[in-house]
């Protein structure tokens, strides 16, 4: 008997059109949609199936594509990600089907990239990797802090996985710092991105990595170094030809920038961004004629805080020649100087410059083109108002990170006017630390210019004011996917997350999938009581759930408990894919989470993954 094919209307439309479609769609999307539609449609996808992303997928769709999808096209696949934030058990469904085959799975694996793993999920995922011939590279995000103690396991752990075949480790710069012992020697390692605490590592960072070529180094720790660079052993990086070191909170002297210069020979590309005291760093002289003889390009940008008041900035300027042309802003004793362009993905403004750079414009910065990542840390008064400057000139800007403080800074209103916001299109985050801006309604001209972005992170009370603003709530309505409510940054705030906010935050971000919150504000209060008492009892708002035919967990609706509960119902019609709690939950939740998650809320009878983490302390929930 003959078959009869009908090609659907969508199967009419060009591959351009397809294409310019899958731009919306998750990966995870497409896979599922597109997979052995036809021959025409494999090819059209073919991206996405030799670059596979499982972000933001969730359980059920993963479940999927672990069982039917990946392993039909495991020999396509050349990069691959698992994503632990969106999704956030990912990483066990991932080793359940492929963890004692990937070899055989994902033949053609050259890169892998790993998004808010922990640390045993860490060592898990690598003790996988194994005799994958094209694996050569991985990257890892937003890696949880990994203690000093187990860093022993889980830097050589990186370093070796695969069978010493990586050459490329990308770590970034929201990740947790790594150690090395002075014995360690990875001699695979030829380009790689790593957070050290100190400027004391970089001596068995350097002995570790002989063989690097690309090295990109970002110091964490705060304060003083106990020990500089004459005191340090630094092994010669005869290969490195490209160099970036971000030290910005710990002091330099000018003879470390010399101890180091003399260990990276061979260097052609240098990016420095460091803190000083030491004003030889910003003449011009001084440091043109230190640099290696092999430099071809040199990115620079360094905090200078003086004891006595500049007032000779042009002179700062003036004095660095047209090939290494400088820009400068200051606030009384402290400077920031940077060559022109600017080079680095992330800039972080103080309160100070930003309130000069904010009532000016550089068109020749560079930020508009390089930032991906802007900071800007600011008192409360017209913040955002100053801030909006900053932000003006970073239009390609993917993040925002702004800080406010309680300082008191003297600037007027009327100062800097309110400049244009151009089109920031690749904007997905905003988040805000700290009390409320005084001026928090200019938050709308951020908005208004950024149509894709998907994700906020704020104290409660700030969200609170912010939906209550009736032409920000709805914008936000139609365009926050992700959802961060952090704690108050004030225990003096007059209003905390409690259950009666959760209905009208579920009804403002109708559109949100991922939730994290903080309720370490509320206590967990729960007594077992009998049910034959709770129903003689009128009029009780408490919630009740039911444990057995004889009694039943009482808990106030002020709970951390009801809390969940509640904020699972009001969300039920979202189809949330994920749900973080930081918060003290009752011994029964934290020992038997997905049971009790099941017979006490509406994720009974549907397909879900939780756990109560107790290294961060949270409790989370797949679905």
């Amino acid at each position: 008997m003959e078959t009869t094919y009908y090609q659907s209307k969508l199967e009419n439309l060009p591959d351009e059109i397809l294409l310019e479609i899958c731009k919306y769609l998750l990966c995870a999307d497409i896979l599922l949609s597109f997979v052995g539609l036809n021959q025409r449609i494999m090819q059209m996808i073919t991206q996405y199936r030799h670059h596979t992303s499982l972000y933001k997928a969730s359980i059920a769709k993963s479940n999927y594509l672990c069982v039917n999808i990946l392993p039909e096209i495991g020999s396509q696949i050349r990069s691959i990600l698992i994503d632990c934030c969106y999704s956030i058990l990912q990483d066990d469904l991932f080793i359940k089907y492929f963890g004692k085959k990937m070899s055989i799975v994902f033949p053609q694996l050259e890169k892998i990239s790993l998004v808010s793993y922990q640390y045993k999920q860490l060592i898990d995922i690598l003790n996988s990797l194994h005799d994958l011939k094209h694996l050569v590279e991985i990257r890892l995000y937003n890696l949880f802090p990994i203690h000093k103690s187990n860093q022993l396991i889980a830097t050589p752990s990186l370093m070796q996985a695969n069978n010493h075949r990586f050459t490329t480790i990308l770590i970034d710069d929201e990740s947790s710092s790594l150690g090395f012992n002075q014995h360690d020697c990875y001699l695979n390692v030829i380009r790689l991105q790593v957070k050290l605490q100190t400027i004391a590592d970089l001596s068995t960072l350097f002995s570790s990595i002989p063989n690097v070529q690309y090295l990109d180094v970002i110091m964490e720790e705060n304060g003083s170094s106990s020990r500089h660079f004459d005191g340090l052993d630094l092994s010669c990086l005869y290969h490195l030809t490209d160099f970036k070191l971000v030290c910005t909170k710990q002091p330099w002297i000018f003879e470390d920038l010399l101890v180091l210069f003399a260990q990276i020979p061979n260097v052609r590309c240098l990016s420095l961004f460091l803190f000083t005291s030491d004003t030889r760093f910003i003449q011009s002289d001084i440091i043109i004629s230190s640099l290696p003889s092999t430099i071809q390009q040199f990115n620079y940008a360094i905090y200078l805080l003086h004891f006595t008041p500049f007032d000779q900035i042009d002179e700062i300027i003036t004095t660095w020649s047209p090939s290494h042309e400088v820009t400068c802003f200051f606030h009384d004793t402290f400077l920031l100087v940077h060559t022109l362009p600017w080079h680095f993905d992330r800039i972080s403004f103080p309160k100070y410059t930003s309130k000069i750079m904010s009532c000016r414009t550089n068109m020749i910065s560079g930020y508009d083109s390089s930032v991906k990542q802007l900071e800007v840390k600011i008192d409360k008064n017209f913040t955002l108002k100053k801030a909006l400057g900053i932000i003006s000139q970073c239009r390609r800007v993917k993040e925002i990170t702004i800080y406010v403080t309680n300082s008191i800074d003297t600037i007027k209103a009327d100062e800097c006017s309110v400049p244009d916001i151009p089109e920031l299109s690749r904007l997905r985050q905003v988040a805000f630390y700290g009390p409320i801006p005084s001026d928090l309604d200019h938050f709308l001209l951020v908005l208004t210019a950024a149509p894709n972005i998907c994700r906020l992170d704020l104290p409660f009370d700030l969200l609170w004011q912010l939906i209550d603003n009736q032409q920000i709530r709805h914008i936000l309505g139609h365009r926050i996917t992700s959802l961060s409510i952090l704690e108050n940054a004030t225990k003096s705030s007059l209003v905390t997350l409690q259950q009666e906010h959760i209905p009208i935050i579920s009804s403002a971000f109708f559109r949100v999938y991922d939730i994290y919150a903080n309720l370490a504000h509320l206590t967990h209060n729960t007594t077992v009581v009998s049910t034959k008492n709770i129903l003689d009892e009128c009029g009780v708002e408490n919630l009740v759930t039911q444990l057995d035919h004889e009694k039943s967990e009482v808990f106030s609706s002020s709970s951390t408990d009801s809390m969940l509960v509640s904020l699972l119902a009001e969300f039920k019609h979202h189809k949330l894919t994920g749900l973080c709690i930081t918060g003290e939950f009752s011994e029964n939740i934290k020992v038997n989470t997905k049971h009790w998650l099941k017979h006490n809320t509406i994720l009974n009878g549907q397909e879900f993954e939780a756990i109560f983490c107790d290294e961060l302390h949270r409790l989370l929930i797949w679905m």
